[in-house]
């Protein structure tokens, strides 16, 4: 179930990192965080940075980024895999 706030999920079976309302580089430092725990994360971001970090993130671990998007609202949402 979703409520209004909630633009719909990229992959249900992810486990989801809500970082909207947190500024750079806190998203990143979340989903870091899920990511130790979980193989397949969602994070959810209003940070104008978040695209360009998670590109840097990816880069530096080898974890990879898909189904990547901004929605209307500017909210963007990525899939994440880890790698190792």
């Amino acid at each position: 179930m979703h409520d209004t706030d909630d633009p719909g999920r990229l992959a249900v079976s992810a486990t989801l990192v809500d970082s909207r309302g947190r500024a750079c580089p806190l998203p990143i430092i979340d989903l870091a965080k899920s990511l130790k725990a979980h193989s397949e994360v969602e994070l959810w971001a209003d940070d104008p940075a978040v695209e360009a970090d998670l590109a840097a993130f990816c880069a530096a671990t080898g974890h990879r980024a898909e189904r990547q998007e901004i929605g209307p609202d500017r909210l963007f949402r990525a899939v994440v895999h880890r790698v190792g």
